[in-house]
């Protein structure tokens, strides 16, 4: 049996078939049962709080610990030396403020995660940018790293769908590519309703350049679940879309979340497209 935690085990097996936010769920769950005072932060209080689930900060169950206090370490939880502030109760859990969980993260997280989160505040607490920099000047000042969480807020947008697009677009940051606008609507011929795009950059001449994460591993996925027949209608209806927006004027770019990986390679791929360019982000971390 793994030993996860004091008074905490799993099977190997079912342990190791976890996925990954499953696994810091299940852990947080029984630290919250043996432990009733422990207090989550971090990116585990995100995901409670369905805020946020960057994978690559989702190794390790979050937990503040008092600063005079001292325990045993194990692999799959990870100590945190910070204030708690306020806390809130969620069922079994305790756990730092949505506020302060997000200021958390924004302050010790690459810029690239750490925006998911933050437009997560947004778009499911209905947080305004104002209200969130209101919060840390009243709540986190001389905090280690409180400078770059302010960077981070500026880039703040509910209208973000999920984290994968957030964390897209903080690759485009990055790369000093325009920040794009979100969800945007191209109206159909003859006010038939619209189309849709996760981002858009309104060119000089009044066209657009509509960008859209997901690529053919959308339909795919769709071909997994549902019906061929049903995913391979979308699949088409979504040619016909492309197509019909780029008779209209518009042109539409599909990527990956892979794509934007190699942050140098993607932003010479969207100015490749003729999208306005900025200064690059300088991330500090």
């Amino acid at each position: 049996m793994l030993r996860l935690y004091n008074h905490v085990y799993a099977d190997p097996v079912y342990w190791n078939n976890l996925g990954v936010a499953d696994r810091i769920f299940q852990l947080a769950s029984a630290i919250a049962v043996v432990e009733p005072d422990a207090v989550f932060c971090g990116s585990t209080a995100a995901l409670l709080y369905g805020i946020g689930s960057a994978y690559t900060l989702l190794d390790k169950v979050q937990v503040l610990l008092p600063r005079s206090t001292r325990r045993d370490t194990y692999e799959f939880v990870e100590y945190k030396r910070w204030r708690a502030g306020e806390v809130w109760r969620l069922g079994l859990f305790t756990l730092t403020d949505p506020c302060r969980t997000v200021v958390d993260i924004a302050r010790t997280s690459a810029f690239r995660y750490a925006l998911g989160y933050v437009d997560g505040l947004a778009r499911e607490y209905d947080v305004e940018r104002e209200e969130l920099r209101a919060y840390a000047q009243a709540n986190c000042r001389g905090l280690h790293g409180i400078a770059r969480a302010f960077d981070v807020f500026e880039y703040m947008d509910g209208r973000s769908d999920n984290g994968g697009e957030s964390e897209a677009r903080a690759a485009m940051i990055l790369a000093g590519v325009a920040a794009p606008e979100l969800q945007v609507e191209i109206t159909r011929p003859g006010n038939a309703g619209y189309y849709l795009a996760d981002y858009g950059w309104q060119m000089p001449g009044g066209s657009w350049t509509l960008g859209e994460l997901h690529g053919l591993g959308k339909f795919e996925g769709e071909a997994r679940n549902d019906l061929e027949q049903a995913a391979s209608k979308t699949y088409r209806a979504a040619l016909m879309r492309d197509a019909n927006l780029r008779a209209m004027g518009h042109n539409v770019i599909h990527f990956k979340l892979s794509d934007t990986y190699d942050v140098e390679s993607f932003g010479a791929m969207m100015r490749g497209y003729g999208i306005p360019t900025t200064k690059p982000y300088a991330d500090s971390r």
